[in-house]
């Protein structure tokens, strides 16, 4: 937020003020200038996730030509966005967006954005709220990943499908991973899936997106009988306990929706042995320089 005030952030038209040989215009709506204030406020994408976040919006409150009066939108007591709390995670994550179109050629999706901006707003004020009472909570809003617990035995004889998911995270890395490896009762290839997406809070964030994911493509390929394995005990017992959980409630209300696709549902903790593939999968995917997409019965040459 001082950034955005103090006029410290380089979009295009700061760029070519300061020398540096650069469009000015906006890349991702085509505006002839791109100043703080357009790509914060009043870019349509940022108007749509502002929009989505359900700030009161209109000609004459927000957003305005002026950056100062859009950000004191949030601040004024008496101002109609003042009980908008998630504010300045909007702005940071709008700004990333910005950032993935002009050097990823990747679009965001709005309502993904104030998902992300939403997940880590809540993350924080949990936080806040652990502080002040003083208390160690059950569960840290950055729970570890894998931590110990009895992992399920795996029989060799199955009914519908099984699904091994991993997701993979490293804080130096511009993407964090996604992998998982669904296998058939009835002895069918295995179909492989990864992906890379934006690196977001922490490794536990990015096991669940990846869950979420994998949920998803099995409901794409109409598998409706399908038996989940995980090598992150948070993960599973997040989705056996998801009021335990409050930091993460929108993954886990999106997960709750997912599940009624579902004829046969089940999400088991495993020991990392017997979770390579998907594990594999999502390093690889983490690795590349380049965003992929895959799904299929066999890997490209860049997962192996």
């Amino acid at each position: 937020m001082w950034q955005v005030l103090s006029g410290c952030v380089s979009v295009s038209a700061n760029l070519s003020r300061r020398g540096i040989s650069y469009e000015v215009g906006c890349t991702r709506c085509g505006a002839e200038v791109e100043t703080i204030n357009h790509a914060i406020f009043r870019c349509p994408p940022a108007r749509q996730v502002w929009a989505l976040a359900h700030v009161p919006v209109g000609p004459l409150h927000f957003p305005t030509d002026s950056v100062y009066a859009n950000v004191d939108h949030f601040l004024g007591s008496t101002n109609l966005g003042s009980q908008v709390q998630i504010f300045p995670w909007l702005m940071w994550y709008i700004w990333k967006a910005r950032n993935a179109r002009v050097f990823e050629n990747q679009m965001d999706r709005p309502d993904e954005i104030v998902r992300l901006a939403q997940g880590e707003a809540n993350s924080w004020l949990q936080a806040q709220v652990d502080d002040e009472v003083e208390e160690v909570p059950s569960h840290p809003i950055v729970p570890s990943i894998r931590s110990c617990g009895r992992p399920a035995s795996l029989p060799g004889v199955y009914p519908g499908y099984r699904c091994f998911v991993d997701g993979s995270w490293k804080k130096t890395d511009v993407y964090a991973g996604a992998g998982w490896v669904c296998t058939s009762s009835q002895g069918l290839s295995p179909i492989l899936g990864a992906t890379n997406y934006q690196r977001s809070l922490s490794p536990l964030h990015a096991e669940i997106e990846a869950f979420i994911w994998a949920m998803r493509c099995m409901i794409g390929h109409d598998f409706r009988y399908v038996a989940f394995f995980s090598d992150c005990s948070d993960l599973v017992e997040m989705v056996s306990s998801p009021h335990d959980w409050p930091a993460f409630a929108t993954y886990l209300e999106g997960i709750k929706l997912d599940r009624e696709e579902f004829s046969s549902f089940s999400l088991s903790y495993i020991s990392r042995n017997a979770n390579v593939k998907a594990d594999s999968l999502a390093r690889q995917a983490r690795l590349s320089p380049l965003h992929v997409l895959f799904v299929n019965n066999f890997p490209p040459n860049w997962l192996t």
